[in-house]
């Protein structure tokens, strides 16, 4: 098989899916598009709020997985279209742990300034022995410090999902080499989920920044995934030590985004 044979294969797939789930297709396009288009408004936000000065820990690295998340997204978007969905589903782990992880600074800013410190190298050796000890912030740790046991359960059930190929695994080494439909679909609506989270959180970290048209269209972003989702798996702390830092929660935003 020559390599262009490959690229028609994965045209006709990508086309395929396109008039399988126009819906679907045409909102993830949509709203990574949007997200783009945040990212630049949030940029000039910073720029205008805060100068040359750094922004604080959590607020920082928030809004750097914001931004890396858009391109996992958007990597995990084409893929799933050619229903490459085991490598698409990889990108989408990264992408939750990432939204947990962010979560987890936006509610407890010590843990951001922890990473701040590892990262210039100013980091207590007491304070990197604990973090060593703790093995950093694991999928493990964060299942643990945020969320209750039944959300915990929820959770496992969507990594188990998503890390089917994160590994050498011989069974899932044919996946991919016929076009699956359930699995497209699967993989869309699973990116349109972590891209309405993506946006929460970005929203969450800056919501006192934001001016009215910049809540007025995330507002409108995340209408349009609710609308087609109708319901979608909360990744919002909901341990209660944390839960009532968060102001946008379980599809809160229409009240908080105003």
């Amino acid at each position: 098989m020559s390599s262009l044979d490959v690229w028609e294969i994965n045209f006709e797939r990508v086309k395929k899916s396109a008039e399988m789930f126009p819906e679907l297709t045409e909102l993830c396009d949509s709203v990574l598009d949007s997200m783009w288009d945040m990212k630049d408004r949030l940029l000039n936000v910073v720029r205008t709020q805060w100068g040359d000065k750094e922004l604080p820990p959590s607020q920082k690295f928030v809004s750097i997985y914001f931004i890396r998340n858009i391109m996992y997204l958007r990597g995990a978007y084409l893929l799933a279209c050619g229903s490459l969905c085991e490598p698409s589903r990889n990108l989408q782990r990264t992408v939750t742990e990432t939204i947990m992880r962010s979560y987890l600074f936006l509610v407890n800013p010590r843990e951001a300034n922890l990473m701040d410190s590892l990262i210039k190298g100013t980091i207590k050796p007491e304070d990197r022995d604990f973090l060593r000890h703790r093995k950093y912030w694991s999928f493990k740790f964060l299942l643990g410090e945020l969320y209750t046991k039944e959300i915990r359960k929820s959770f496992k059930k969507i990594l188990h999902r998503l890390s089917r190929s994160s590994h050498a695994s011989i069974m899932s080494a044919f996946t991919d080499l016929k076009y699956s439909s359930q699995s497209v679909e699967d993989c869309l609506s699973m990116i349109l989920a972590l891209s309405y989270h993506n946006i929460q959180i970005i929203a969450e970290g800056f919501l006192g920044l934001l001016d009215d048209n910049f809540k007025d269209s995330t507002r409108k972003v995340l209408k349009e995934i609710a609308d087609l989702q109708r319901e979608i798996t909360p990744f919002e702390p909901d341990k209660e030590k944390y839960s009532k830092k968060i102001k946008l929660k379980r599809g809160n935003f229409p009240k908080i985004l105003k």
